[in-house]
């Protein structure tokens, strides 16, 4: 996702903004009725089913030795601890468990970049999808300039010297889950350096490209760009399309700046899921000064204007549709960005959020024992979150049921 960059260029139509304060039939999470089902992961994100009901995991790693670059939030350093694993859970389309319930890599080895010393807030293997054929895609994301890929480590600030590694970065791929090969279908990096879609301060030639949250229905897969505030289409040949450039939010006061100087959030959109409709949903985080109750989900129709679907939350990082057509939307934070990074006042809580299809209530469901939560799958009549989703070797799965 852009790190404290303030603006871009689009172009959406909105609309269709679901209304608040509607009776819902949803009720909160007791916390006690929360289970964890695997921990120790390295940053977890996010989450995918299969056909035979195992759950597959994300794990953006815990960054490594180098070569290290000067990341927005310290040293950053490259190294092969990113991977994909599997919860052997064998759930049947009742939600009966039939595996044993390990947690199995799947793949390892994938790139990572984690703050030198922790290997926390890495970003790396990012998300993972099944597509119609049951094939797994998953995303490795970057989080930074694609010219650093192949920046010499010895420049000014770094860079990663353009090894094999490196070059798997901000891309997706086809991961072979019986075997553990990994095949690059698209390099988003050199789209982004080539098309730079969103055109962010085109005169200081300003480009950033994390693909973070990918989504299959039929012949399409899309990506949400939280670096490049784009959604893609990917097709079978690798070739990238632009679905739609999200635009910035309404000018907010820079709390940087004297009174008056105003600053336009990035809308920084950092998950996509398939609704029943047809249509992709797309969450955003929305960017500095990270101001509250901002964040929309965007409903996208390829070919079509994307129009709002629901709005008013606060950091969302991931989406997914219960069984019933409900919305579920996950926050990362439920209190601002600016608190947490920057002042120190603030706290990692995340939400999990319903929003009823009738009515557009939005009703929470569980903060506790929420801290920095990362991704959001749902199987039958229970939500499955990958959880303190920024932190190396602390990471977790946990079962929420939705009643």
């Amino acid at each position: 996702m852009h790190r404290l960059r303030t603006a871009l260029i689009g172009a959406v139509t909105t609309c269709l903004v679901l209304p608040l304060g509607v009776g819902s039939v949803a009720a909160a999470v007791d916390p006690d009725d929360v289970t964890v089902l695997a921990d120790g992961l390295d940053n977890p994100r996010g989450l995918a089913f299969s056909r035979s009901g195992d759950l597959y995991v994300a794990q953006s790693g815990a960054g490594g030795d180098g070569p290290c670059f000067a990341g927005a939030e310290g040293p950053t350093c490259l190294g092969p601890t990113g991977a994909i694993s599997k919860l052997q859970l064998g759930l049947d389309r009742h939600g009966h468990q039939h595996g044993d319930g390990s947690l199995v890599d799947v793949v390892t080895g994938l790139p990572s970049l984690g703050l030198a010393g922790t290997g926390d807030n890495a970003i790396g293997p990012s998300d993972v999808a099944f597509d119609s054929q049951g094939r797994l895609l998953a995303t490795i994301g970057l989080g930074a300039d694609p010219g650093i890929i192949a920046t010499d480590p010895g420049a000014s600030g770094g860079g990663l010297g353009g090894s094999d590694l490196a070059r798997q970065l901000a891309s997706v791929n086809w991961v072979d889950v019986e075997d553990g090969a990994v095949e690059k279908l698209a390099d988003i990096a050199a789209f982004e350096s080539a098309e730079n879609p969103d055109q962010v301060f085109p005169d200081l030639g300003l480009i950033d490209t994390n693909p973070y949250a990918i989504a299959a229905r039929g012949n399409k897969r899309v990506v949400a760009d939280a670096g490049g505030n784009s959604l893609l289409q990917v097709d079978r040949d690798g070739s990238v399309d632009v679905l739609a450039v999200f635009e910035s939010e309404a000018p907010v006061q820079n709390p940087f700046a004297p009174p008056g100087e105003m600053v336009r959030a990035q809308p920084v959109p950092n998950a996509v899921t398939p609704g029943p409709d047809g249509a992709f949903y797309v969450g955003q985080l929305t960017g500095f000064p990270f101001t509250t109750g901002t964040a929309t989900v965007w409903r996208v129709k390829p070919g079509q204007a994307p129009t709002v679907y629901a709005d008013g939350f606060t950091h969302i990082i991931d989406l997914a549709f219960t069984d019933d057509g409900d919305l579920l939307v996950l926050e990362i934070a439920r209190t601002s960005l600016f608190d947490v990074l920057i002042l120190g006042s603030g706290d990692w809580t995340g939400e999990l959020i319903q929003v009823d299809r009738k009515t557009g209530q939005h009703t929470t469901l569980l903060t506790d024992p929420l801290f920095a939560p990362g991704g959001l799958a749902v199987r039958g009549d229970h939500a499955y979150i990958a959880n303190r989703s920024i932190v190396a070797g602390e990471g977790e799965i946990i079962r929420v049921p939705l009643g």
